[in-house]
């Protein structure tokens, strides 16, 4: 008997351990819109918010399926736990894991709406895409693909 108490106290400890896992991984972010942001979306320490993904919120109004994908991209990097850094701090297999994620997590839509303005060579100048966009965009179709979450065409 006293094995079995032991036993189901080991048990209720290791399920609590998960829970508090759980609610972590689930964490709430702040989005925060920035209409001047060089990027279509980035992830930062904010002093009020703590962890947000701050996005250029006229480049959403613009394109609302490729800054979706593009802000999940953002929370990959919090999901996959890699530092918070600015955009250009990232190493190059950061940004492709965090592509990945976003291309496994976000909407078929989104996939193929960020692989087209990617790909598009007449994009908005003003707003920085971090990395080689033509890799990116293959990066990112692949994992889809991968996924099962591909909509687009070859």
């Amino acid at each position: 008997m006293k094995n079995l108490t032991v036993r189901m106290i080991f048990i209720l400890a290791v399920l609590n351990i998960l829970a508090a896992c759980a609610a972590t991984a689930t964490r709430h972010f702040w989005e925060i819109p920035t209409p001047d942001l060089d990027y279509p979306a980035m992830i930062r320490d904010d002093p009020r918010h703590g962890t947000a993904v701050v996005y250029n919120s006229l480049f959403c109004e613009q394109d609302a399926a490729a800054c979706g994908f593009f802000r999940a991209h953002a929370h990959a990097h919090s999901a996959l736990v890699h530092p918070i850094l600015p955009p250009t701090g990232y190493p190059a297999s950061q940004i492709a894991a965090a592509d990945c994620w976003a291309a496994r997590n976000s909407s078929p839509e989104e996939v193929v709406a960020a692989v087209e303005y990617l790909e598009n060579e007449n994009r908005e100048p003003a707003l920085a895409i971090v990395g080689d966009a033509s890799e990116r965009a293959k990066n990112i179709r692949a994992c889809a693909q991968k996924a099962g979450n591909w909509t687009g065409g070859e």
